[in-house]
C-alpha cells in the first residue's frame, strides 16, 4: 500500500495543481480547492430507472432509511475487501490524483459490507475525497454502491451510502450538526448521523478503521425524497461552478436528462440582468431559497461552499416550478471564526450580483439573515452538538486513526476543539448581528 511519504508527495501535487486550475478557470480570485467534493456518479435517466414498490415495500425502506440516519444512533459498519483490491485503489488513486487532480476517475472494487448484522454481498467501494483524501493505511472516506453487481439491490432503500473520514474537522462532527440544523430549517439537506467502520482484508479479523461520518449520498433517491417531482436534473457545483460565462461548465449532471440549454438560460439571466436583478433572476432561481441558502450557510459558519467559494453545493432544477433550487454539500468546516467577516464578502455571481446591482434585493438579504438567526437562537443547536458529542466520546477515543489533515489528534485535542466548537455555537448569533448591524 501506499507510504506516508508519497501520500506528502500526493497531496502536496494535489493542492498545487488545484490552485493552478482554479486560477485559470474563473473570472474572480476566491475559488477554493473543493474540499470534500462528493465524486458522484452520473445517475441519469438511463442508470437504471424505478423499482416497482408496494406501499408496504415503501413502508419498510422508510423505516430502515430512518434507522439508518438515526442521529441517536452509530452505525455499525463492517467491509470486507481484499488486501490486493485496497493496494490497486491506493495505487489508482495516485495516479488519478497525479493527473487528473479536481476532476479524479476512481473505480469501484468488489467488496461486501455489514450494516448492524445485515450483511450486502456483491456491493462496489471506492476511495473518495479531495483535500481530505486519504489511503487505506490511513483512514479513507469510502463510497458504497449497493447495486454494483445487482442493479435492484438497496439497502434502506438506498442505492448508495457516503461515509467521511472527518480529517478536515478536529471537533469531528460538525457536519452531522451543521447539516441537522438546516433539516430543522426545513431545507432540502442529506441525512448525516455517526458510523464506525471496521474493515476486513482477506477475511482478516476487522481492524478498526474509526469513526466516520454517515452521510447520505446525493442520487436520484435523494431528489425522490426532496422533492415532489422528482424528474428534474440535479447538478454539482464543482471547483469555479457559477452562473457566469467560465461557471457554467463546471457544473456536474448527477441525476436526471442534462438538459445544459437551462443552466445556460439561467446564467444569461444572471449575466444580463437588468435595474431589478431579484424579480428578474427569481424567473429562474428561486431567490427566496437562494437567500436561505446563503444566510444559512453564515449561520452556522460554513463559508466552504457557495457564495463564497465556487463549490461543495448542487442545484436541483425543480420542474414543479421550472427554477433552481441551492442544496448545500461540506460542512465539515462549519463553525469557523472567520466566517462572520465574509457576511458581506462573497464571489458567487448570484450573490455579488444581489448586493452590487439591486435596490432591493440587499435589504432581502438582511431580513433572511434576521429571520435564520432567530431560528437559530430558538433551535436546539447548542443540546444537539452536546448529546452528539456524548453519543460518540467512546467511538472517538477508541479512533487510533484519527487525525487532522494527516497530522495524528489525541483525545484530549479533540475533546478541546469540541469545547471550543460549542463555544462558538453559542457565540456565533451576536457574532454576525454585530458584523451585519441587525
Amino acid at each position: 500500500m501506499i507510504g506516508w511519504d508519497e501520500v506528502g508527495m500526493l497531496l502536496a501535487a494535489l493542492v498545487g495543481a488545484c490552485h493552478e486550475a482554479a486560477d485559470s478557470a474563473v473570472d474572480s480570485a476566491a475559488v477554493d480547492s473543493g474540499e470534500e467534493a462528493t465524486d458522484s456518479d452520473a445517475d441519469t435517466a438511463t442508470d437504471i430507472g424505478d423499482l416497482g414498490k408496494d406501499t408496504a415495500a415503501e413502508a419498510a425502506e422508510e423505516a430502515a432509511y430512518a434507522a439508518f440516519y438515526d442521529t441517536r444512533t452509530i452505525q455499525q459498519v463492517v467491509i470486507a475487501v481484499t488486501s490486493a483490491d485496497a493496494a490497486a485503489m491506493d495505487e489508482e488513486a495516485l495516479r488519478e490524483y497525479s493527473l487528473h487532480p479536481s476532476n479524479p476517475v476512481l473505480s469501484y472494487f468488489p467488496a461486501s459490507i455489514t450494516i448492524n448484522g445485515e450483511t450486502i454481498d456483491n456491493v462496489g467501494i471506492r476511495l473518495k475525497g479531495s483535500s481530505t483524501f486519504q489511503f487505506w493505511d490511513q483512514k479513507p472516506s469510502l463510497k458504497v454502491k449497493f447495486f454494483e453487481s445487482d442493479p435492484d439491490q438497496r439497502y434502506a432503500g438506498l442505492k448508495r451510502a457516503t461515509f467521511n473520514n472527518m480529517t478536515g474537522d478536529p471537533a469531528m462532527g460538525r457536519e452531522v450538526v451543521g447539516y441537522h440544523f438546516w433539516q430543522d430549517a426545513g431545507m432540502a439537506v442529506p441525512s448525516a448521523n455517526f458510523a464506525q467502520i471496521w474493515v476486513s482484508f482477506d477475511d482478516a479479523d476487522p481492524l478498526y478503521y474509526g469513526l466516520y461520518t454517515n452521510l447520505e449520498a446525493m442520487d436520484s433517491e435523494w431528489v425522490e425524497r426532496n422533492f415532489d417531482d422528482d424528474s428534474g436534473d440535479l447538478w454539482e457545483g464543482n471547483d469555479s461552478a457559477d452562473f457566469s460565462r467560465r461557471g457554467i461548465d463546471h457544473f456536474a449532471l448527477v441525476t436526471g436528462l442534462g438538459d445544459k440549454d437551462l443552466l445556460d438560460v439561467a446564467r444569461d439571466q444572471v449575466q444580463n440582468h437588468g435595474d431589478d436583478f431579484y424579480a428578474e433572476v427569481n424567473d429562474v432561481l428561486d431567490m427566496d431559497n437562494f437567500l436561505d441558502f446563503w444566510t444559512l450557510s453564515l449561520t452556522i459558519g460554513n463559508r466552504d461552499g457557495y457564495p463564497f467559494h465556487l463549490n461543495d453545493y448542487f442545484v436541483y432544477l425543480d420542474p414543479a416550478d421550472g427554477r433552481f433550487d441551492f442544496i448545500p454539500w461540506g460542512m465539515d468546516e462549519s463553525f469557523d471564526t472567520a466566517t462572520p467577516t465574509y457576511a458581506n464578502y462573497v464571489t458567487g455571481a448570484v450573490a455579488a450580483n444581489c448586493l452590487y446591482y439591486d435596490e432591493t434585493c440587499p435589504q432581502r438579504y438582511l431580513d433572511a439573515m434576521d429571520q435564520n438567526l432567530d431560528l437559530y437562537e430558538s433551535s436546539d443547536i447548542a443540546s444537539f452538538a452536546s448529546a452528539m458529542q456524548d453519543l460518540t466520546v467512546d467511538a472517538m477515543t477508541d479512533d487510533v486513526r484519527k487525525n487532522w489533515g494527516g497530522y495524528a489528534l489525541t483525545t484530549a485535542q479533540v475533546e478541546s476543539y469540541r469545547t471550543t466548537l460549542n463555544y462558538r455555537i453559542e457565540m456565533y448569533p451576536g457574532w454576525l448581528r454585530t458584523t451585519m448591524g441587525l
